[in-house]
């Protein structure tokens, strides 16, 4: 029987949250079909993992994780300039392309993770010449969100990668997203036929705490990855500016804003180093409020993958985004937190009159449970994306 590849550039032992959902998905799929197979890079973000990797003088190492093959292209720590991180890039597909091109007849499925970097070349390496089905889950739209956050490269550059992307999309047999905004975009902007996308929400994966925070608690936090697509610099100014003084404001990160905004000093708001996902739940138990924060000038391109992790534990979502934007759709129709537009006041004004009522918040908490329960977990996104795999041979 051949194998499906689960081609991701994240993977344990690297601890990105990226990575550890890809080994959810690929574990819950193996349980029931047992021809998982893994082709991923080497750690990029753990760099005590990452050098114990660098020992090894191969190009690719190859291992099993949790009963499952794991081929490793060995990989140096991420780069985080521009240039840097492209030839990067371009030598871990080189790699994947060339380990799949060695092994292309021991599979029949491919599914294709991208949340960045992009894997369009190997997508349509293995779907235009290979002719092997092909599955490419986008988690992000590039260069759309570069573009919003004047980060794209110059216009030959772009054109070039969202002609490869659009290439991609339309050579694949299957395309998954994480909403339906990003789903109606790729059909009207990309021009990618609606029979071949599906959506399937993400999911966080940690278990899921059990404690329930302090309802009365003027607190709230955010934790993750502190850059230019979560502009957190510009809630940080909206706190001070219209929030009570009874509030404060935690804040566990790393990224590139990260220096930034740690240099400066701010009333009620306590800055914090990164910390693991197990101390930060002890540490936040009886914070009600968590924080999503994205640039007012992305919509469905991207959708914080912290979300997914605060309604894990059980924490009631304070949205600071465009309304438009996939992840306020999502808070709306499950009314699992609160929508904050900086440009419309009566949304500030109508989660502090809503915050006073107790018996609200924990009508969002239920809400919250029945979310994780019924739709954003491992067991559930398992089972969507076997159910693609085993329609599509």
């Amino acid at each position: 029987m051949k194998k499906t590849l689960i081609h991701s550039l994240t993977f344990p032992p690297d601890t990105i949250s990226t990575g550890m959902i890809v080994s959810k998905i690929a574990k819950e799929m193996n349980n029931t079909q047992s021809n998982i197979e893994i082709l991923a890079s080497s750690p990029q973000y753990n760099l005590k993992n990452s050098e114990e990797f660098s020992k090894i003088n191969s190009k690719i190492l190859t291992t099993i994780v949790e009963d499952i093959p794991v081929n490793y292209v060995l990989s140096k720590p991420r780069e985080f300039s521009n240039t840097a991180r492209f030839f990067q890039w371009i030598r871990f597909n080189y790699h994947s392309i060339k380990f799949i091109y060695k092994n292309k007849n021991k599979y029949d499925n491919i599914l294709i993770f991208s949340y960045p970097p992009t894997m369009n070349l190997v997508c349509i390496f293995t779907s235009k010449i290979l002719k092997i089905n092909t599955i490419y889950s986008l988690w992000e739209l590039y260069p759309e969100i570069a573009e919003k956050i004047e980060e794209a490269p110059n216009l030959i550059l772009r054109k070039l990668f969202k002609l490869l992307d659009n290439l991609a999309l339309n050579s694949v047999q299957k395309v998954v997203v994480n909403s339906d905004e990003l789903k109606k975009y790729l059909i009207t902007s990309r021009k990618v036929s609606e029979n071949k996308i599906y959506t399937i929400l993400h999911f966080s994966p940690h278990n899921q705490s059990s404690g329930l925070p302090d309802l009365s608690s003027k607190k709230l936090f955010y934790a993750g990855n502190i850059g230019k697509p979560q502009n957190l610099q510009s809630f940080i100014e909206y706190f001070q500016s219209k929030f009570p003084n009874e509030w404060s404001f935690d804040i566990f990160g790393a990224g590139e804003e990260f220096k930034n905004i740690y240099s400066q000093n701010y009333q009620n708001i306590n800055l914090n180093s990164y910390i693991e996902r197990e101390q930060l739940d002890k540490t936040t138990s009886q914070i009600p409020f968590a924080l999503v924060s994205l640039d007012y000038e992305i919509t469905m391109e991207g959708f914080p993958g912290k979300t997914f992790d605060y309604l894990n534990m059980n924490k009631i979502l304070i949205n600071f985004s465009n309304p438009e934007s996939a992840v306020s759709k999502l808070i709306t129709k499950f009314d699992i937190g609160f929508n904050i537009d900086k440009k419309d006041d009566q949304t500030f004004e109508k989660f502090i009159k809503d915050i006073g009522s107790i018996e609200l918040l924990e009508q969002k908490i239920n809400n919250i449970q029945k979310y994780v329960k019924n739709y954003s977990n491992k067991e559930v996104v398992g089972k969507l994306y076997l159910s693609l795999i085993s329609t599509s041979s």
